[in-house]
């Protein structure tokens, strides 16, 4: 996706604004998708479904980006296929977004899961490793790292954008499919919960106390005194105290059976330390707008300073590639 600006930019013929406004959102989406995967992980699909998912979609939309090119479905179409904007029909631009969206899927799905699955293949002893490890399984991941690392060098002396972007989308159902005839050795393991379930349950059960009044005494408020891992009670965000009344008007154990109506004192607690991040993470706003400089303004430098510092080198080709 580090060539789309140039690609916006030199077949669309965008300026740079909406060019960078695309970019750039698709990197908001990578940076903020991994929240809501990261509960489906937990919650339902695992890790190793999750990698296996995101790297479908990361093939399907490197496919899709590569089949947008005026080139590719030129005769379907019914569009010229010279990489000029009036050869960009309606059928590649919705190939295109759609492209964009499924990469962003497959990279947030990657961001999510890729580091704890490789984590999960190596929590069993050395012996069990070394016998029920196949090398397959390090060698789709020896491609993802050493095909992008060659991308970058040959990327410079390919021309058009249909195979730029096709070679990539070829190398990664390989290093998918690869990787998919490892399944049955691998070590999974399977959902537990998320703890954004926790999250949601508070503040279920604080919305159907909202008219109840908290006590006094936080002692009164419900905990189990057998569970060794307790949180102290603090006085903030006392709104959410509501989730551990206990209702006189019911039993204690039928409370207790819905999770949804009553839940524990650390576990608001938990959800209070939650929301007092929230402060903190409204600081990596500024630091998303200096992140995309680099994923658009820098590059976009590349172009203008191509016939000084380039051509006269007997160089024809975009510095941007390079950069």
């Amino acid at each position: 996706m580090w060539m789309t600006m140039v690609y916006l930019t030199e077949v669309w013929k965008l300026n740079f604004t909406h060019a960078a406004a695309i970019v750039n959102l698709y990197w908001a989406i990578v940076a903020i998708l991994p929240v809501g995967l990261q509960f489906l992980v937990d919650a339902f699909m695992g890790n190793y479904w999750m990698v296996l998912v995101s790297s479908f979609a990361y093939s399907a939309g490197l496919g899709f980006l590569s089949m947008s090119t005026p080139p590719v479905l030129a005769g379907a179409t019914g569009t010229c296929s010279a990489y000029e904007p009036e050869c960009i029909g309606q059928g590649q631009k919705i190939l295109f977004y759609t492209a964009v969206a499924l990469i962003a899927v497959g990279m947030s799905g990657h961001l999510t899961s890729l580091g704890e699955f490789i984590a999960e293949q190596f929590m069993d002893s050395q012996s069990d490793l070394e016998d029920s490890m196949p090398c397959h399984f390090f060698l789709s991941f020896l491609m993802v790292i050493l095909v992008p690392i060659a991308g970058v060098f040959a990327i410079y002396y390919i021309k058009p954008w249909s195979i730029r972007y096709g070679i990539p989308a070829i190398c990664t159902l390989v290093a998918t499919l690869i990787f998919l005839t490892g399944s049955c050795s691998y070590h999974t393991h399977r959902a537990q919960g998320s703890p954004l379930t926790t999250l949601f349950r508070v503040f279920v059960a604080s919305a159907s106390k909202i008219f109840r009044r908290c006590p006094r005494d936080a002692s009164q408020l419900y905990e189990r005194r057998d569970d060794g891992y307790q949180i102290s009670h603090t006085p903030c965000l006392r709104c959410l105290d509501k989730a551990a009344i206990i209702l006189a008007t019911q039993p204690l154990e039928q409370q207790q059976n819905n999770r949804w109506r009553l839940c524990r004192v650390t576990e608001v607690e938990e959800t209070k330390s939650i929301l007092c991040l929230i402060p903190i993470c409204t600081t990596f706003i500024l630091m998303g707008v200096v992140s995309s400089i680099g994923n658009t303004y820098f590059i976009e430098q590349g172009n203008p300073h191509e016939s000084q510092s380039w051509t006269h080198k007997g160089s024809s080709s975009n510095p941007s590639m390079v950069l």
